[in-house]
């Protein structure tokens, strides 16, 4: 009987670590606020200005708003092009456990957003690391990444596996 009772444990145990971390309608709620946001300019979500590395390239700031489940964020206004917002999520030792992160998130991304949504992934290796890259598009078909309205990047850095996402938005009116 005691057997029995470990095992079942056992498959709860599993059953409840398959459950999507990111399927939750405060997430939902968060997500189509940055993104509402993202297209307006990032006017709300702009924090405090960031030191950046690359000041002559871009103009970083906090955001305000973090994804759920978000370590950190950062909104950043590039010289060329359009701005966006990146969060970073908890790393692992594991590349395993980050991509199963990456999918989960991708699905409730694409629920969240409640519009088809396209992707294209694309994976190098850099420093015999994979370093993976999937776009997002309303648009069948598209494969220009300057197109792309999300961005999830899985990717090692001094041992350990990073996920991140963005979300582009437009240039402030």
């Amino acid at each position: 009987m005691k057997r029995i009772f470990i095992l079942f444990l056992g498959i709860i145990s599993m059953e409840a670590n398959s459950q999507n971390e990111f399927a939750a309608t405060s997430f939902y709620n968060e997500f189509n606020k940055i993104y509402a946001d993202a297209q307006e300019g990032f006017v709300k979500n702009k924090g405090t200005k960031r030191i950046s590395e690359y000041e002559e390239l871009v103009d970083e700031h906090k955001a305000k708003w973090m994804l759920p489940l978000a370590d950190s964020g950062k909104i950043v206004f590039p010289a060329s092009g359009f701005p966006y917002v990146i969060y970073y999520f908890e790393p692992s030792k594991t590349r395993l456990k980050v991509d199963q992160r990456g999918a989960y998130l991708r699905d409730a991304v694409a629920t969240a957003f409640d519009k088809p949504l396209y992707t294209i992934s694309e994976t190098k290796i850099i420093n015999n690391f994979p370093y993976t890259d999937t776009w997002f598009f309303t648009e069948q078909g598209e494969f220009r990444k300057t197109f792309a309205i999300f961005r999830q990047t899985i990717y090692n850095n001094n041992g350990k596996f990073y996920l991140s996402f963005q979300i582009r938005g437009k240039k402030p009116l």
